[in-house]
């Protein structure tokens, strides 16, 4: 593989080792959030309890936001690959206890504990990136990962909707163990293995207040009750709480320093829109193709391939950008795509056009998410020193995955809370979701398909509000300490 004139390729002799380790990593993530993604309404069909259908994405991504802010300061001090082999394991454990989940609930605390595991290995393929390569390739290598990402967007949809097909969607969990040990075979020993700072205890504290913080903002987005309003309190309250007591921690395990300086601050926002409004856009894409537009389940199932498509090839283009245009520049170019199409994809719903331009809709959506995710996370790695790599790369990422996780319940919030609205049940959607011969009950479908739109609306706010995010990162009001 070519960089640049001049540069190492990424699967040359020196790189190549890392790369194809960070790439199973990646790989392994992937698949894990797009296949369950594909599943949902197979899912929603077996166990019922469809109004929890939301927790069974968002929980994962919630307990991997948490694993990312503990395992960079642990790579820091213990170093990458200590921290690969112990995810490894800990990630076949867990996809074999999603695959044997007899309740809807239980099936929710085996995502918990799965999302540990997928979050450590984000983390430290996200910080390896910033270790192994320098800055002339980094901005490859994030494309090279987000290609992959994109490879296994497509395959594993395809996968899955194969499998969820033939053998049920507890294959799709199942699938996960031959992955892993491939993973392992070619990881296991290809990571750096020397810390790159000190070893220093984890401040254990510091990481119970924020995830309190994250669990208390997960539940208020996820229901329109009266204990929102308290939980939306309390979530405030241990916010406030961290604040404190990172100012009197010598080590936080996140430091108020990388997320509020002038320098970090537009990166983290502009990140957080693009996937928050992006993954709520998406996340119930399949669920609505089976239930409001009456196709197949493998069709639902492949349907979440085409925004993967956009964000994977965007970040290709993003990279061969950065060569001439300021990160900056190229975010702000990201935004826009991200903007239109996010309108686009709620147009598309709201007229009930046809398929193809949804999905073509969501291709622009998933391009502004790529050009964004790539040149601001390349833009801050660049920024940021060696020694503090792991807690800088932990911390973004530890925003995207609120990001992720809160779109997803919000956008299940809007559509779940309008479909009880309408019809007086939101479990009458499990009625659409069996793949058996049956009278379909148009009312509940054309209440889900309204109640997806206002989801969508909802979503593309967000994605709008890239655009001033982006600006207000490419005039340099980001260049202060």
């Amino acid at each position: 593989m070519v960089t640049r004139a001049g540069a190492p390729s990424l699967l040359g002799p020196e790189y190549r080792a890392a790369s194809l380790a960070l790439m199973s990593a990646v790989a392994m993530a992937s698949y894990n959030n797009l296949s369950v993604t594909a599943a949902l309404p197979a899912i929603g069909d077996d166990l019922g309890r469809v109004a929890l259908l939301p927790w069974v994405v968002t929980v994962e991504l919630v307990a991997a936001a948490v694993a990312v802010l503990a395992v960079g300061p642990y790579i820091d001090g213990a170093g990458a690959r200590r921290a690969f082999r112990l995810t490894v394991v800990a990630f076949v454990v867990t996809s074999a206890m999603c695959a044997a989940a007899p309740t809807m609930e239980l099936l929710i605390v085996a995502r918990v504990l799965q999302g540990l595991a997928t979050g450590a290995f984000i983390g430290t393929a996200i910080t390896c990136i910033g270790l192994v390569f320098d800055d002339a390739v980094r901005p490859w290598a994030y494309a090279l990962m987000s290609s992959v990402w994109g490879i296994m967007g497509i395959g594993g949809p395809a996968v899955a909707a194969v499998l969820v097909s033939t053998l049920g969607w507890r294959s799709v969990f199942a699938a996960n163990l031959p992955v892993s040990l491939v993973a392992a075979a070619v990881g296991w020993s290809r990571l750096p293995a020397a810390a790159r700072s000190a070893a220093e205890r984890t401040d254990r504290r510091g990481l119970l207040i924020l995830s309190a913080f994250t669990v208390a903002l997960l539940v208020a987005t996820s229901y329109v009750e009266w204990f929102s309003i308290v939980m939306v309190v309390t979530g405030v309250a241990l916010a406030a709480l961290y604040v404190r007591h990172a100012r009197s921690c010598r080590s936080p395990v996140v430091r108020l320093s990388h997320v509020a300086a002038g320098r970090w601050r537009y990166i983290h926002l502009v990140g957080l829109l693009a996937v928050s409004g992006g993954t709520g856009a998406s996340v119930f894409l399949p669920l609505y193709l089976k239930a409001a537009r009456g196709h197949s389940v493998a069709f639902a199932a492949f349907a979440v391939v085409w925004p993967t498509l956009g964000w994977s090839t965007s970040a290709w283009v993003s990279g061969k950008l950065q060569q001439n245009l300021r990160a900056q520049t190229v975010t702000v170019i990201g935004s826009g795509f991200m903007a239109v199409g996010s309108v686009a994809v709620t147009v598309a719903a709201g007229i009930e056009a046809p398929v193809v331009v949804l999905l073509a809709a969501f291709v622009c959506a998933g391009w502004g998410i790529g050009t964004i995710t790539t040149s601001s996370l390349s833009l801050l790695q660049g920024r940021a020193d060696l020694q503090e790599m792991g807690r800088v790369s932990s911390a973004h990422h530890f925003i995207r995955s609120l990001g992720f996780a809160y779109g997803a319940a919000v956008a299940g919030l809007v559509m779940f809370w309008m479909v009880e609205r309408r019809t007086g049940d939101a479990e009458l959607v499990r009625g659409l979701l069996s793949e058996a011969d049956a009278v379909v009950d148009a009312t509940v479908a054309a209440a889900l398909a309204s109640a997806y739109t206002w989801s969508l609306a909802a979503m593309a706010v967000l994605s709008v509000l890239t655009v001033p995010a982006a600006l207000a990162l490419a005039r340099g009001r980001d260049h202060e300490p």
